[in-house]
This record gives structure tokens, sequence and C-alpha cells, in this order.
């Protein structure tokens, strides 16, 4: 006599059971990676745009303190260039200038080089001359910072404002 042998397999409903357990876990962790990734540019876009603005900022913070004179703007006005005499004959005057979104800088009869990357472009920038007769030049720098976002995507959204004022050291 012959003996049924036990059939071994799954059924139809333990096989869609696996199957949606398995694309909920997917799902899961296809959302986790998808958010990594957004904070991930989110945070380059941040880091991109205040590395970009302290190095400006230092830029020209260094180049103010070092000038023997401020040109332009003129004491008590506000302007969106700066010109400095500094004691380096060749590199006088020094200009601080934006090319559209681009700062950029030209020192003595030399090109202007752009000092901003690509990444990030500048929305505001004014400079406003707080010197008093008699006194060192004081200079107050305003700019705004921006990611550079050409897909509309809101991880590449960042705007900071940077704020400072300088004396010549005379």
């Amino acid at each position: 006599m012959k003996t049924k042998q036990p059939q071994t397999g799954y059924t139809l409903i333990e096989l869609l059971l696996y199957v949606s357990m398995i694309g909920i876990l997917l799902g899961g962790v296809t959302t986790f990676f998808a958010t990594a990734v957004e904070a991930r540019v989110k945070n380059q876009s941040i880091s991109e745009v205040n590395d970009q603005g302290v190095y400006i900022m230092e830029l020209m913070t260094q180049t103010i303190r070092n000038a023997t004179d401020v040109t332009v703007p003129a004491v008590g006005a506000t302007g969106s260039s700066l010109t400095l005499t500094v004691p380096t004959g060749s590199l006088s005057p020094t200009v601080f200038s934006l090319n559209g979104s681009t700062l950029q800088i030209k020192e003595g009869t030399a090109a202007a080089v752009p000092i901003t990357n690509s990444k990030v472009a500048i929305t505001a920038l004014t400079f406003k001359n707080l010197s008093r007769s008699g006194t060192q030049g004081i200079i107050q720098i305003n700019m705004t910072l921006e990611r550079v976002n050409t897909t509309g995507r809101n991880e590449y959204e960042y705007e900071r404002t940077f704020t400072t004022s300088v004396s010549l050291r005379q």
C-alpha cells in the first residue's frame, strides 16, 4: 500500500501575505533613504551658503582693515560697490562689486575676478560708509546670499544675511 506524501509549499494566502509584507518593508526603506538624501542635500546647501558667506566676509574684512582710505561710498553714503586705497600700489584701488549675482574683486589694473562660485547668488549687497571726520574709516557690510536653485526643489532653498562693520587700522 502506498502512503500519500504530504504536500509542501505555500498556499496562495501565505504567498500574498509574504509579498505584501516585503512590499511594506521595501516601501519603508525607500522612504527612509529618500528622506536621508533630501536631508543631505539640504545640509550641503546650508553649508555652501555659510562657507561662501564666511569666506567673502573675511576677505572683505581683511582688505578693509589693511586699506588706507575708502574712496566709494562717500562718508555717510551707501552703495553697492566698495573702492579702497590699499598700501600696495599695484593692488590699488581695490574694488568689490557685483556682476549680476556674483561678487567680484578688481585689484589695481588687473581684470575683475569672481569671488563667489556658481552654487550661490548674492541677492543684496550694500556698503555703508559710517566714517566721521577725524576718525578712522568705518564700513558696514550687509550681504544676503542664497543657494542657486535651478530645479525648484525645496531642499536647495536656503538664504542667509551676513552683516558686519569694519574699521580701517591706519
